[in-house]
């Protein structure tokens, strides 16, 4: 098991696994205080269109059960609420994460438009659009 480390000890990068409250998340970004956070699981039972499976070796370093997955949706968290993990994915899965994140927020940038043709509410600008264009 990664040993856990204080996020004002060592500065934290892209691919670095962290620990919250839901559970272990990668590091896609930093954003001074704010940190995009993408969730990992271990076999879940149901499985999603964004979800990118890890190679062996990134299941043995992190000690992780076969088939684990990390979950291309990101989400915002502030760095202080997080610990950091002396572990790292590899190169080419944090390469997949970063292509498939940016393809499932334009896939829900898009459903997103057309929602509001099926709803009847007016289309609003939301934060993840302007970060596309």
């Amino acid at each position: 098991m990664a040993q856990a480390l204080s996020t004002a000890e060592q500065p934290l990068g892209r691919g670095r696994i962290v620990t919250t409250k839901r559970g272990r998340c990668v590091v896609l970004a930093e954003d001074g205080p704010r940190l995009v956070l993408c969730p990992l699981y271990e076999a879940p039972d149901l499985h999603h269109r964004a979800d990118i499976p890890l190679s062996w070796r990134d299941e043995l370093i992190l000690g992780l059960k076969q088939n684990a997955v990390i979950r291309a949706i990101p989400f915002l968290k502030q760095r202080n609420a997080v610990i950091a993990e002396d572990a790292y994915i590899s190169a080419l899965t944090l390469t997949q994460l970063r292509l498939r994140t940016h393809r499932e927020l334009q896939i829900s940038t898009l459903e997103s438009k057309r929602l509001p043709l099926f709803s009847g509410r007016p289309i609003r600008h939301s934060a993840h659009l302007r970060h596309l264009t």
